[in-house]
């Protein structure tokens, strides 16, 4: 009467009518977050991966899935520490320098990664063409420099 409703045909072959209880999907999360795969889940909570994909991974892949749960406790973590920094806990204040440094760290480790990935090497023929180019230094005549004499 008071818990979650029964589903039609609950125990028969066939569309159980699984129902993603708000415990379901707590847990779901929190297994994500501890890293199972889908086959575990979907046999700890006895259903099937089909089941599972269509109550709990409606348009997301589990990596996907996975990440938002993640980001989810993240943040439900640093707004409990917030809350306890602005209570006045050094320890909170503490952490929650901690977790700022690491996300900066984490901010500048991404850039640094984008600045180098869009740097591709040059193929066999860019190269060539990009050496046989002049730089106005006469480099491309070896070491004489330009010569003043003419035959």
């Amino acid at each position: 009467m008071l818990g979650d409703p029964i589903p039609e045909g609950r125990g028969k072959p066939g569309a159980t009518g699984h129902i993603a209880t708000a415990e379901n999907v707590n847990k779901v999360r929190w297994l994500l977050v501890s890293g199972m795969k889908k086959p575990q889940i979907a046999e700890h909570l006895g259903i099937t991966i089909p089941t599972l994909n269509k109550h709990y991974f409606k348009n997301l892949s589990v990596r996907n899935a996975q990440l938002a749960a993640i980001s989810e406790v993240r943040g439900r973590t640093l707004l409990q520490l917030d809350k306890a920094a602005q209570g006045g806990s050094v320890s909170a204040m503490k952490e929650i320098g901690k977790i700022a440094k690491q996300a900066e760290l984490e901010c500048l480790a991404s850039d640094i990664r984008k600045s180098n990935s869009s740097a591709k090497p040059l193929g066999v023929k860019a190269q060539r063409k990009e050496d046989a180019k002049p730089d106005g230094t006469w480099g491309f005549l070896g070491d004489a420099g330009p010569s003043k004499e003419v035959h």
